[in-house]
């Protein structure tokens, strides 16, 4: 990052393209967060805890009428086991226990056979309510 800085500094550029440029640099820089061990006892095979997150939480997406909000993932004792923290949003057109139940078994179907990770616990809260959908009118097309 000095180096880059150092370098656009010698450039004859504004102050403005100068940040604007830094800033881009800083925007396109990886933050893979931790590291989790993958449940593989033959490999030591590691995934970035932002990449997992993403998966879950599209894993969540995927239940009807839940928005995935945050997910955290954190090793849970010494071996393998990873624990899932989650806030959603829910409608509340159906049972928010059987929805939040229905997320958890996608994360959880997800974290296991898409990533492979050894997951203890799914811990979900629910943050906040989303409209129901508007029912499709007949004929299945847009209103």
């Amino acid at each position: 990052m000095n180096a880059a800085t150092r370098a656009l500094r010698a450039e004859t550029f504004g102050l403005h393209a100068l940040a604007d440029r830094v800033m881009n640099i800083v925007r396109a820089e990886a933050r893979l967060g931790r590291l989790l061990p993958l449940a593989d006892p033959d490999r030591n095979l590691r995934i970035a805890e932002s990449a997992a997150a993403k998966i879950l939480r599209q894993a969540a997406d995927t239940v009807p009428g839940a928005r995935a909000a945050t997910c955290r993932l954190a090793p849970e004792g010494e071996g393998t086991d990873i624990r899932v923290t989650m806030t959603l949003a829910a409608a509340l057109d159906g049972p928010l226990p059987d929805r939040v139940h229905q997320v958890r078994r996608a994360v959880l179907h997800s974290a296991v056979h898409d990533l492979g990770l050894a997951v203890t616990a799914v811990d979900i809260t629910v943050v906040d309510v989303l409209e129901p959908e508007p029912p499709l009118p007949p004929g299945g097309g847009p209103p």
